[in-house]
């Protein structure tokens, strides 16, 4: 995803500068090697920069001990939040995750409503869910104190069209797992479309968006998945069988997100 990022903003006439712990082959004009985790070396590269996107995390459990991704992801964040706060960098971009509302790594537990949007409280109980969420918090908590801007853009599962086939086959081989991811996912040229505008909101504040592909990955099978792992769940009037079960109409507003990649129930 970073480096769809950098050839986003590249292609918008940014100039671009990607901290990293690895190369991303020259599509940044300048790349710094560093850790999140050191806070003074963030500070000192973010000083002259106007615009923040921080994507660095440990990306799923499983990935590290539940120790090291609690620092990475916790700690991690608050450091470069502190940072761009300290230098004066007021405009920034967190990427958080459905996950913080207690998809995918959970139990699957049943909304009050589709499309899920902002207003459902976020309910994780893994450590990757938990961080983002506590991340969402400190976002919060930065943009209050120094008067920031900060969009807080929930991902679900990125592909491109190099995985999208097997991720695909990878739901329809574990149903309850597709049940709990909502049988959702965002191309990760939409999720690097919707950094670039989310840089562009005005409103200081910090605010979470939904940020999915515009349909989902269940096909025909939706109704019956629907009926069998969401009893009960109420259907409010906007929602549509071939569209998201993720509302992204928040971010539609806010900056202009829509998403125009469809590798599911509207790809054809």
């Amino acid at each position: 995803m970073g480096r769809a990022v950098l050839q986003e903003l590249g292609r918008h006439g940014y100039a671009t500068t990607n901290f990293d712990q690895a190369p991303d082959g020259n599509l940044a004009d300048e790349y710094v090697r560093g850790d999140i985790l050191d806070g003074e070396h963030v500070a000192r590269w973010l000083k002259g920069h106007e615009q923040l996107i921080h994507l660095a995390a440990i990306p799923a459990p499983g990935s590290a001990s539940a120790d090291w991704l609690t620092q990475v992801n916790v700690l991690g964040t608050y450091r470069v939040l502190a940072a761009a706060a300290s230098v004066g960098v007021s405009r920034i971009v967190v990427a958080s995750s459905v996950s913080a509302l207690g998809l995918a790594w959970g139990r699957r537990f049943l909304p009050a409503y589709l499309p899920i949007d902002e207003g459902i409280p976020l309910q994780p109980e893994d450590e990757y869910g938990v961080s983002k969420q506590i991340n969402e918090i400190y976002a919060v908590a930065f943009a209050r104190r120094y008067h920031l801007q900060i969009a807080i853009l929930r991902f679900p599962t990125i592909v491109d069209h190099t995985t999208v086939g097997t991720f695909r086959a990878h739901l329809a081989a574990d149903r309850e797992l597709a049940a709990r991811l909502l049988w959702s996912y965002v191309d990760v040229q939409d999720a690097a479309q919707a950094c670039r505008l989310a840089l562009q909101i005005e409103t200081v504040g910090a605010q979470p968006f939904y940020i999915t592909g515009r349909d989902n990955l269940a096909g025909p099978h939706l109704e019956a998945g629907l009926h069998e792992y969401f009893p009960g769940v109420a259907c409010r009037p906007n929602f549509k069988l071939d569209r998201s079960l993720i509302s992204t109409t928040a971010a539609e507003a806010a900056f202009g997100y829509r998403p125009r990649v469809a590798w599911g129930t509207l790809s054809g």
